[in-house]
């Protein structure tokens, strides 16, 4: 008897396990039943190694190649004579050049990693990066590391590496994958664009690059005013948009009548910026989309509504991280290269800016981006291989220590006013004498040209990016400082502040006598958060009757009030800021004066130059208090 026979017919007469865990009677009566391959072939088909051998199935396969081929290309015959039900497309044409899944190779990551143990994720990286997947409106950089479409991707990868060849091209349903009808009949939509006389145009771009464009050079000088001769503007409506910004934002330091609207200087550039829609076709996200929306949020900074600007900011940060461009190092030199660059670095500076005015977190930190400096080149040198002649200073080394700046204000904001987990004292304390320790370095390392010296003879754009330079430092010590004023655990951040506040005052006050023109944002924010310092401490000392010159002091806050009447002949926000310094002001003395000519005379100007005039020459005052 076979052994699995004998041993349940002796043990027959017990239960199985699960009739015993039930309490029922067991009916497993049979006997199991040794099972394997059944039909076995005769010894000589039998497998030999790892094949079955069989001669009459071998000789037949030829003929079933062939046959597959014919099938094959008899249904390759009727899907190119098929039609899709919904699109109503042939099926062949079903993959078309805007959705198409196809192996072409992108640039590798330079970083190397430290561990053996990640060779295999490597290997599928290699071939992750291989794969790119294009669809309508996104490129091979739109999706990030962590988004579902890389899933799709490592998928391929992997089903390349086993396979070892690549995936076809897969068949798509156009109406899934690019723009429905109603959505194009709405993007489609081409703006009539109405531009100012030819005489106006170009009056309007040499202020813009005369005035603007050497302390934020968002633009390429040479390269848009060779656009705008070709009539770019009159084809392309992004360009376009992107012209009309300029005209907006270089309308506010304008004095021809028709940039503004009745006659109101408040109105500067609204006839520009106003037949602009704030929604365009975002499916193809250019250059010029990114350098309107920065021009959009420095013009609205000076309307009654700034926190518009905000919001035009907010676009421009996503247009760079959907582009890719907030992670992209610099590869080769070319123009259109270059110009993303200092986009990325003129939107970082308004971030950091706009979040110390607001007193909002910024929304790029230095651990979302890795983005190359800018090149210290001027633009007239971009046709000469982006070579800077030796010993000629660069106007783009102003540029470049800006940047180092708002870096400094971006950490400060951070970690001192925006991180609630830092309220320990030490904590703080350790972190402003790092801050410290950057800003130090930040001025001993300034080149010579840039070095703000009041008693230098400094001319043309160097002077004016050494005052707005330095004017920006004070700024961002205060900025630094200002939470441990008056404290009595931080003597020294107390004197920063003020000796800070009154350098910037007297910088922004010789730089709006010497220039005569009206101030930029950054320097009416940094005038005004100066005042105020100042402001703060005479009534403070006042109070502790601690000896202090507050004449000298209040003569620096009237002198930067004279900044902001200038300012706010074109800016909404400076005017604003003058009412409030002038409600301080009256605070902190006895008798606070209720006219404004009284109080900001010529006579009693500590700006020394004929300010009445020179408001009444940009348009005036527009109220009075």
């Amino acid at each position: 008897m076979h052994t699995s026979r004998r041993r349940f017919e002796q043990t027959r007469d017990e239960s199985c396990n699960n009739c015993l865990a039930l309490g029922n009677s067991c009916t497993y009566l049979h006997a199991p039943v040794k099972r394997g391959p059944k039909n076995l072939p005769p010894r000589s088909r039998r497998r030999t190694g790892r094949f079955w051998w069989f001669p009459d199935v071998i000789s037949t396969i030829p003929r079933l190649i062939q046959d597959l081929k014919q099938k094959i290309a008899t249904l390759e015959a009727r899907l190119s004579a098929a039609v899709c039900s919904l699109c109503a497309q042939p099926l062949q044409t079903l993959s078309p050049p805007t959705t198409t899944m196809e192996t072409t190779p992108t640039y590798e990551s330079d970083q190397s990693t430290e561990d053996d143990d990640t060779d295999i994720s490597e290997e599928l990286s290699a071939q992750f990066r291989k794969v790119s997947i294009q669809l309508k409106g996104f490129s091979s950089e739109s999706f990030g590391q962590v988004s579902n479409m890389q899933f799709v991707r490592a998928a391929l990868a992997i089903q390349e590496k086993h396979k070892g060849h690549s995936s076809p091209a897969p068949l798509a349903r156009p109406i899934y994958w690019d723009q429905t009808p109603w959505e194009k009949e709405f993007y489609d939509q081409q703006p009539c664009y109405i531009f100012p006389d030819p005489d106006l145009v170009e009056s309007l771009l040499a202020l813009y690059f005369t005035n603007f464009h050497p302390t934020f050079p968002l633009l390429h000088r040479d390269f848009f005013r060779q656009q705008v001769a070709e009539g770019l503007h009159l084809t392309n409506t992004k360009f376009g948009a992107l012209l009309l910004a300029v005209l907006a934002v270089a309308s506010r330091d304008s004095n021809d009548p028709r940039v503004t609207v009745d006659g109101n200087t408040l109105s500067s550039g609204w006839r520009f910026i106003t037949q602009v829609q704030p929604v365009e076709n975002f499916f193809d996200v250019t250059i010029h989309d990114l350098q309107f929306n920065c021009l959009m949020t420095l013009f609205y900074m000076g309307t009654s509504a700034p926190h518009t600007g905000w919001l035009y900011l907010g676009f421009a940060i996503r247009f760079l991280q959907y582009r890719g461009e907030h992670d992209r190092k610099r590869h080769g030199m070319k123009v259109v290269d270059e110009l993303w660059n200092r986009a990325f670095w003129c939107i970082f500076i308004l971030d950091r800016m706009i979040s110390a005015f607001l007193g909002r977190p910024p929304a790029l930190h230095k651990e979302d981006y890795y983005v190359d400096p800018p090149l210290e080149v001027d633009d007239e040198y971009w046709d000469h291989g982006f070579v800077q002649p030796l010993g000629k200073p660069s106007a783009l080394s102003f540029f470049v220590n800006l940047v180092r700046l708002a870096e400094i204000m971006g950490d400060a904001l951070r970690r001192l006013h925006n991180h609630p987990k830092l309220r320990e004292v030490t904590a703080q304390q350790d972190i402003v004498a790092e801050l410290d320790s950057l800003m130090n370095n930040f001025i001993d390392t300034l080149p010579s040209h840039l070095r703000w010296d009041p008693n230098k003879d400094q001319e043309g754009i160097f002077f004016d990016q050494a005052a707005m330079l330095h004017a920006t430092y004070c700024y961002v010590q205060i900025v630094i400082h200002r939470p441990f004023m008056n404290k009595q655990i931080s003597v020294p951040s107390t004197i920063i502040c003020t000796t800070a506040a009154r350098v910037e005052l007297s910088v922004a006050e010789i730089w709006t006598n010497k220039l005569q023109r009206v101030p930029s944002p950054f320097l009416q924010n940094a005038t005004f958060a100066s005042a105020v310092v100042l402001l703060i401490n005479i009534f403070s000392t006042r109070h502790a009757k601690m000896p202090l010159d507050v004449d000298k002091d209040r003569g620096l806050v009237e002198g930067g009030m004279k900044v902001l009447q200038v300012a706010e002949t074109r800016w909404h926000a400076a005017g604003r800021r003058w009412e409030l310094l002038n409600e301080l002001q009256s605070l902190f003395r006895p008798s606070p004066t209720s006219h404004r000519g009284q109080e900001l005379s010529c006579e009693n100007s500590a700006l020394g130059l004929p300010l009445s005039s020179y408001s009444q020459r940009l348009g005036g005052t527009n109220h009075q208090t």
